[in-house]
């Protein structure tokens, strides 16, 4: 420090070129002390750093000096940068010892000291309830900036003999905050300490965070609750910052071990690993990876068991993942998923081939449940496979033949072929709360494929059921697993059996064989919104007969009249009829039905054409149908509420 004054009668006139300590700095002071009556300081300061920020052109103005021996006094001055802040001030010119305390607030006090001695100084900063806001310009680039909260505590830099620091912080109702939303705080109470020791070019470190309270946001992250601790021993020089070893303790999850190196320049992570051991995965779903997950199909789960995991990231890129699964069950609360008693271990690496053997013990999709299987895979990098998995369904079993997938790009996309050996109509239809139906169900599973949440079958997709076929064409599912699924297809039904379709949801009964194509079907959310529907008699020689029942519920479809007028008749007396030919078609559109049959007649459209004997023709009448209202219709019909009389 450098320093020089002149006096006339009445003032003196104080220039000190510059104070240094460490991480503080004063460049070109310059002062007036007034001597009229009493002695008042007049002070500027060119230039001030502390820790790394600068302000420049800071005023100290002190009305009333006193001046004790070798000390100047300033009990009742005001800092301006350019905001008034009081602050006492007391400045040996024999030790060049400082004493700086600010008070912003009412019970609120910064208070800077500067200790010299003979080839070392020390620089203390005590807090008293300090508005982290202040802190607004030391906060470093990028980060997301305090909003809320106070810090009481002390930090203190020396230099003796090699430099040496700790801090002793308690942080209250600490907020922050950045533009973009994805990096928050609120409400932190908190304890952290740290002490430092110089060694050559070269700082030796050991910190300790103590979390109270409070919620962190820090996408895709979310920490909060109560009596998480860290402990973190390490090293820092020009180059790097190393942890040696750290450990975080979340309550109520478990312990994670860690160490890692990061380039000072760029920020980047040249090394890391972490590990942890009989996780609680309830806890770690609901209190960590929840947040997280709420936009994927993952975010509202069930999780029970327990889990091991190991992670190695070099160069900032993931190289190394080990997890161990012990009786895992995920359980989506919207029924649309479920997985019992996952276990195995799962190695992957990055730049290696390896291998994984998962046992599952059972599960459901969309309430249909599925039991135990084993399911090998094969792993490089992103690429994942397994050869052929046999997974049993009800009676039958589902067939997963050479399924690949990989996540190079934006998104993860899969395909595989396979099939469905016959499954009883009747657990199949119970199982997804359906009219129960009897027959079996098998099907020809061509090749299906996964890409931005988009699920596709590349080919016709072929089941046999009530004794006919039924093929689906461009099929395409979006987020199949996602809060409103769409599918879209094209279906050809060919020789259904009418017998065994009718019987199925207490429609009357009709024997017979029927063809129907449904053309630009489209479901939102599991809901048609669109589609070309149209049912006819299948060709060929075959007993057609229908029953009253039938007719009367086939009447309902179509609209009000026919069922009366078959009940004025003589043939309310026969129970069953012949026909030569049925058919009925609806288009869907904005919510309304177009209905059609066989053949358009003067008043209306003919559905059920007669035949034999005795023989019964049906009609429809209204043109325009209200999906809704044909819904009600349709669940009116199956559920036996046409009464004949």
């Amino acid at each position: 420090m450098l320093f020089g004054a002149c006096a006339t009668a009445q003032q003196i006139a104080l220039t000190i070129d510059r104070i240094d300590g460490p991480s503080f700095a004063a460049s070109k002071i310059t002062g007036m002390l007034g001597a009229a009556g009493t002695i008042a300081l007049d002070l500027q300061v060119a230039e001030v750093s502390i820790a790394g920020s600068t302000w420049r052109n800071v005023r100290i103005r002190c009305p009333e000096l006193k001046q004790e021996r070798d000390q100047l006094v300033c009990a009742q001055g005001v800092l301006e940068t350019p905001a008034k802040i009081p602050l006492s001030l007391r400045y040996s010119t024999q030790t060049r010892n400082l004493d700086l305390a600010l008070k912003p607030a009412a019970g609120e006090e910064w208070r800077l000291t500067l200790e010299s001695r003979p080839a070392a100084q020390t620089f203390t900063l005590a807090i008293s309830n300090g508005l982290l806001t202040r802190l607004d310009s030391w906060w470093p680039v990028g980060w997301p900036k305090p909003n809320a909260g106070s810090v009481s505590g002390k930090l203190v830099f020396g230099d003796e003999r090699d430099a040496q620091a700790s801090a002793e912080l308690t942080v209250t109702n600490f907020g922050f905050g950045d533009d973009s939303g994805l990096h928050a705080g609120e409400k932190i109470a908190a304890t952290f300490a740290l002490q430092a020791q110089q060694r050559g070019g070269q700082w030796q470190w050991q910190g300790k965070l103590a979390w109270h309270g409070g919620d962190v946001f820090w996408q895709p992250l979310f920490i909060g609750g109560v009596g998480h601790a860290l402990n973190l021993t390490g090293t820092l020089d020009a180059q790097r910052v190393s942890v040696e070893h750290g450990r975080l303790a979340l309550a109520g999850i478990g312990d994670f071990d860690f160490h890692g190196t990061l380039e000072r320049a760029g920020a980047k992570l040249a090394a890391a690993s972490l590990k942890s051991g009989d996780l609680e995965v309830a806890a770690l779903y609901e209190k960590l990876l929840k947040p997280m997950l709420q936009a994927t199909a993952f975010g509202d789960l069930r999780c029970d068991g327990r889990a091991d995991i190991a992670v190695e990231l070099r160069d900032g890129k993931l190289t190394a993942v080990d997890l161990g699964l012990k009786q895992i069950l995920l359980e989506d609360k919207g029924l649309r998923f479920a997985l019992f008693g996952l276990d195995g271990n799962l190695p992957w690496r990055s730049d290696e081939a390896s291998s994984a053997q998962l046992r599952i013990a059972g599960g459901k999709v969309l309430r249909l449940p599925f039991g135990a299987f084993e399911l090998p895979l094969e792993m490089r990098g992103v690429r994942v496979r397994t050869r052929q998995v046999q997974v049993p369904v009800l009676d039958g079993r589902l067939t997963i033949g050479d399924f690949a997938a990989d996540g190079e790009g934006a998104t993860w996309r899969w395909r595989y072929s396979g099939g469905i050996t016959p499954v009883s109509m009747q657990q199949f239809t119970t199982a997804l709360g359906l009219p129960v139906m009897h027959g079996t169900l098998s099907a020809v599973i061509p090749t299906v494929s996964y890409q931005q949440s988009t699920l596709k079958i590349d080919g016709a997709l072929l089941f046999r059921v009530f004794d006919g076929t039924v093929v689906a064409q461009n099929l395409a599912l979006e987020s199949p697993l996602g809060k409103v699924p769409r599918l879209t297809t094209d279906v050809d039904m060919r020789n259904l059996d009418l017998d065994l379709l009718t019987s199925t949801f207490s429609f009357g009964n009709i024997t017979g064989r029927i063809d129907a194509q449904v053309k630009a079907l489209e479901l939102v959310n599991w809901e048609p919104v669109h589609f070309d529907a149209r049912l006819a008699s299948s060709a060929g020689e075959y007993p057609r007969r229908i029953s009253q029942a039938a007719v009367q519920n086939i009447s309902a479809l179509g609209g009000a009249g026919a069922a009366a007028a078959i009940q004025r008749s003589f043939l309310r007396f026969f129970e069953n009829f012949g026909y030569s030919a049925l058919g009925l078609s609806c288009k869907l559109e904005s919510g309304v039905c177009r209905m059609g049959g066989i053949e358009n007649v003067p008043q209306g459209y003919l559905i059920v054409k007669g035949g034999g004997i005795p023989a019964i023709t049906v009609l429809g009448y209204n043109r325009k149908v209200g999906w809704r209202e044909l819904i009600e219709r349709l669940k009116r019909v199956t559920q036996g509420n046409v009464i004949v009389k």
